[in-house]
């Protein structure tokens, strides 16, 4: 059983893709969850953000949601995304929380490269 929200956001994820900037990934398809995260930079904020995310309908709501609360936040901001609230948010059973946590990694990865490529649309 999903929440409303799980089943929104896996039947139209408005982020799903990939981008050319900043990427970060973590997990593998081989142990069932793979999520990669790609963004853009202008002015010092994420102006763009897409995911590609290969798990079950818990694992795409919630990048859906890690997308949706990063956009226009500064890159920084992905090392600070909560995989608590957003277990909460969308009611995901505790025994996902590993999947919440390769999110958590993907994003922090993503920082990293953002780091040290610095790209920023607007250069």
């Amino acid at each position: 059983m999903y929440s409303r929200a799980v089943e929104q956001a896996f039947e139209h994820p408005a982020h799903a893709g990939k981008l050319s900037g900043a990427c970060g990934a973590a997990g593998s398809r081989e142990t069932g969850t793979r999520v990669e995260f790609s963004m853009q930079v202008a002015s010092g904020r994420i102006s763009r953000m897409c995911f590609q995310a290969y798990g079950c309908p818990h694992t795409i709501a919630a990048c859906e949601l890690a997308v949706e609360s990063l956009l226009g936040h500064p890159p920084e901001a992905l090392g600070c995304w909560d995989p608590g609230g957003a277990a909460e948010r969308l009611k995901i059973p505790v025994e996902k929380t590993g999947k919440l946590l390769l999110i958590q990694d993907a994003l922090r990865n993503c920082l990293q490269d953002w780091d040290t490529t610095e790209l920023d649309v607007t250069e």
